[in-house]
């Protein structure tokens, strides 16, 4: 009788094979060795199996799969079980065979009738080197200061990146609670980033900016012909994101007929194209995120209880930037070195922004330091307290340069003057048109956003 291994070398095992007898038996095996044991009779119940929480730790795999029966099917299967090692084996001892499967990412090969010692001895060298890869992959993170582009030290910062980097190597569903404009798209980019299924791809859709008919499209895809415009066939983005990650943002916006759609896909993991009849097949990992209160919209009916809990995986919340002012120097320093690499922040200007609320939160803060640091003149070495005023549409009357002047139009000629209240007028009807929105003011005048915000300086206006 074998001890059983210690509680280090014990692990979750998905153990893949079409006999039953062997599954049996081996199944015991393992539970007698400790390990907990998951079993699948073909590849189709194996992916299934693999994606449960928590996930296995190792894969045992028969490479003769059902229904064909050859080898080529269980090969094909092995880059599908990403970051976790995989012992195949087969009733054949073909050496070409088990060169492909290492080459394929197996960590060993194994021939019928398998020796229980020998089984025991690969498996337990397996777990140790996936558990020590593991410790490896988060102490170079630690040692390489990867902030995930989470940005900050304060500790409600500390602690999302460290459930990031805990949640984002499993398969499970994530819902991305916070405030607008608090950075649940770049929570989601991280687990994408922390996932195994990191290689594959992130694909965004904003639930609320769409019809019903519309969303549907886009998520599931139509045949062409299927209304009127569908000139192609149009792979949706659950299709396009297979084998990746699918984030749906502010899903609390998602239109009720589509709420019983996505809920199906994420029970059964298939869906049907717009104007289609055969159901397809796609595997992704879903992060959904919202600013909204799910939980309310359930009660009130808004929002259907079952594909909350489906969602409800695990619940990460972003803070609100006024909960965070530790971070308020660091995250716009990070912004402003990105227009200006060598520009600073005055010791006003800190104090400045530290004084602020943040309504907007993070993408507020970010997109004010971009229009400051758009501003600087070429010998301004930092972005200070007036400046800042000055980008957020603040009067202020003691800042040098182009605003400094109560009448902008002061000093010009006759046709000087006419052509710039011509152009200030243009200016602020396009703000006005647009609401104040200055990236909609500046696409219906034609020019950049930036150009606008140095428009609105040098014409006085707010």
């Amino acid at each position: 009788m074998h001890t059983p291994p210690d509680a280090a070398d014990r692990g979750r095992i998905l153990l893949v094979d079409d006999e039953p007898a062997f599954q049996r038996l081996g199944a015991n095996f393992l539970r007698g060795l400790g390990h907990e044991v998951l079993v699948a009779g073909d590849g189709e119940q194996a992916l299934a199996a693999f994606a449960t929480q928590p996930a296995p730790d190792l894969v045992l795999l028969d490479l003769a799969m059902p229904p064909s029966m050859d080898p080529e099917a269980g090969l094909a299967l092995v880059p599908r079980f990403a970051r976790v090692p995989v012992i195949v084996w087969s009733g054949h001892g073909d050496h070409e065979l088990a060169l492909r499967a290492a080459e394929l990412g197996a960590w060993d090969f194994l021939t019928k009738p398998i020796d229980p010692d020998m089984l025991r001895f690969v498996i337990g060298r397996a777990l140790r080197k996936a558990k020590l890869d593991a410790e490896l992959r988060a102490l170079r993170a630690v040692q390489a200061g990867d902030d995930m582009g989470l940005i900050g030290q304060a500790q409600a910062t500390v602690q999302l990146r460290a459930m990031v980097r805990r949640v984002g190597p499993t398969r499970v569903s994530v819902l991305v609670l916070g405030p607008t404009g608090s950075g649940k798209e770049l929570v989601a980019r991280a687990l994408h980033a922390c996932s195994p299924q990191s290689a594959s791809g992130f694909v965004a859709i904003h639930c609320g900016a769409l019809s019903a008919e519309l969303l549907e499209s886009e998520l599931f895809g139509h045949l062409k012909g299927s209304f009127t415009g569908a000139y192609r066939d149009q792979p949706g983005l659950v299709e396009v994101a297979h084998g990746g990650t699918l984030f749906l943002d502010e899903v609390g916006e998602m239109p009720p007929p589509m709420q019983v759609k996505l809920l199906r896909f994420l029970q059964e993991g298939t869906f049907v194209p717009v104007g289609g009849r055969s159901q397809k097949k796609a595997e992704v990992r879903v992060v959904a995120a919202t600013h909204r209160d799910l939980e309310a919209m359930v009660r009130d009916g808004s929002f259907r209880e079952d594909l909350y809990y489906r969602l409800k995986g695990v619940v990460l919340r972003t803070p609100a930037l006024s909960e965070r002012p530790a971070d308020v120097p660091l995250l716009a320093t990070r912004f402003l070195h990105r227009v200006a690499p060598r520009a600073g922040l005055s010791g006003d200007a800190l104090a400045w922004l530290a004084a602020r609320e943040w309504p907007g939160n993070v993408r507020e803060l970010k997109a004010l330091i971009e229009a400051a640091g758009a501003l600087l003149l070429q010998d301004q070495p930092e972005v200070d307290a007036p400046l800042l005023r000055l980008a957020a549409g603040e009067a202020d009357e003691g800042h040098h340069g182009a605003a400094e002047s109560a009448d902008p139009l002061e000093g010009l000629g006759p046709l000087d003057a006419a052509l710039a209240e011509l152009e200030r007028r243009l200016v602020r009807d396009a703000m006005q048109s647009a609401g104040g929105n200055q990236s909609e003011a500046a696409r219906r005048l034609g020019i950049s956003r930036v150009g606008l915000i140095k428009k609105l300086a040098r014409l006085g206006l707010r």
